[in-house]
């Protein structure tokens, strides 16, 4: 474990404040979920995650979907791709989101369209070629906690369909999560 120097005192409500550098550098947003984990005299804190119960679901239900309609299709946790089909699938999962996906956890529609180029949306990949994208929130509790994606390397515009479908995804997930 990696010591980091800071000491901080517990308030009389029992809170203790992680400094800002640290937040940033481990990528915690203010109100994000934290696993507590005890070990004698070690309290140890862990970004609460449900991209491990997300990613297995979410990447057979999107192998599913590929085989009948071949679209870049992915889904995000907040912090990283967790499943994806199409061209870019061993490129995206893993990787970070980048900031402008990061923005649309943050966004109440339901659905949001628009043209990118991929650095846009996974951090540090650079093609330079646009992209139009349409995503949906997945919720859990009423959270925002990832994103169904889909990309159109094309330059097509989405079908009514293609929006039923990443709105299925999502909503799929959400109530899988929430079960």
């Amino acid at each position: 474990m990696k010591t980091t120097g800071v000491v901080r005192r517990v308030d009389d409500l029992g809170r203790i404040v992680i400094p800002k550098d640290i937040r940033k550098s481990l990528r915690i947003r203010d109100g994000e979920s934290l696993e507590f984990f005890v070990d004698k005299e070690t309290i140890s804190l862990k970004k609460f995650s449900t991209s491990d119960v997300l990613s297995d679901i979410a990447q057979s239900l999107l192998d599913t979907i590929y085989m009948t309609i071949s679209k870049n299709i992915f889904v995000t946790d907040r912090d990283k791709f967790v499943a994806g089909t199409g061209k870019y699938k061993k490129e995206f999962c893993g990787c970070n989101i980048s900031t402008k996906l990061e923005e649309c956890l943050f966004e109440t529609e339901s659905l949001v369209k628009g043209t990118c180029q991929i650095e846009e949306i996974v951090d540090s990949k650079n093609s330079g070629e646009e992209y139009k994208y349409i995503i949906s929130p997945i919720l859990s509790d009423g959270e925002i906690i990832g994103l169904a994606l889909m990309l159109n390397e094309d330059g097509k515009s989405f079908t009514e369909e293609d929006e039923h479908i990443i709105q299925i995804i999502a909503n799929f997930l959400s109530k899988y999560l929430e079960d």
